[in-house]
């Protein structure tokens, strides 16, 4: 194994500097002068407060045990600890961004955040806790088989808060296939696409060599079938430019917040 030694004066730089131009988020929101990606995840993405307002208490997530799927860089596990998670359980299959959540949670100063480098469902179907919510931003899309994740994490939560793209047949590419499923004695289409990505410094895509994208009122079904069926669709933009994308929180009934 190669080593790289730094000779220069500590400083949060030499970290970030290791995946200088591979880094997707915007580090400068959190510290200045950081090499930077586009995505502005730690302060002006919404979607981690608006879990907090709709499935938190009070805007808070304060007493909550969160698991995060695909925190890619940790913007969103800094902020759900700001917005007093009790503990986070970030899991990332994408090593390179394993590495990079390790270099913000560091900078950040995370105290009440792990990240675990693995696959999603494979960490679900294994024993473990319950857990107050999941968070789960920016991966069903990417997800072979999503029907799976939804009937995974539901059944270690009463909470789930979801951003995804999803199938609209007017935003139809070229390259999607539709595959005929059964799911629980549910027929569902599901929409395939093959990433043709994969070999670039940064993909930040799923784990597979193509996702299976949903439509929209599948989405809400299969929520509700496992149990999650208190839906609020918090934005849902047809024409989100890089394919139709909704934001939306499920709760199972009667859920209560964590003593």
């Amino acid at each position: 194994m190669s080593r790289v030694f730094v000779t220069t004066t500590p400083i949060h730089r030499n970290a970030t500097d290791l995946f200088a131009d591979r880094w997707a988020s915007d580090l400068s929101e959190l510290a200045p002068g950081l090499p930077s990606g586009g995505l502005p995840g730690f302060r002006a993405d919404p979607r981690p407060g608006q879990a907090a307002a709709h499935l938190g208490v009070n805007g808070r997530l304060d007493g909550y045990d969160v698991l995060e799927l695909g925190p890619l860089e940790g913007a969103h596990t800094c902020q759900l600890e700001a917005l007093g998670a009790k503990r986070i359980t970030a899991v990332e299959s994408n090593s390179e961004a394993f590495l990079k959540s390790l270099i913000v949670k560091n900078i950040a100063g995370l105290t009440r955040s792990t990240f675990l480098l693995g696959d999603v469902s494979r960490h679900l179907e294994a024993p473990g806790p319950r857990y107050d919510m999941i968070f789960c931003c920016g991966i069903l899309y990417h997800m072979l088989d999503p029907l799976e994740l939804i009937r995974l994490a539901a059944a270690r939560t009463d909470r789930i808060f979801i951003w995804t793209h999803y199938f609209r047949e007017e935003r139809r590419l070229r390259r999607h296939v539709t595959r005929s499923v059964e799911h629980e004695g549910m027929r569902l289409s599901l929409h395939e696409l093959a990433y043709r990505d994969r070999k670039l410094a940064n993909f930040w895509g799923g784990n597979r060599d193509r996702t299976r994208w949903m439509k929209l009122p599948d989405l809400i079904r299969v929520l509700a079938h496992h149990g999650l069926s208190e839906t609020t669709i918090i934005t849902d933009d047809p024409d989100f430019v890089n394919g139709p994308a909704v934001t939306l929180a499920a709760r199972r009934p009667g859920a209560k917040p964590p003593a």
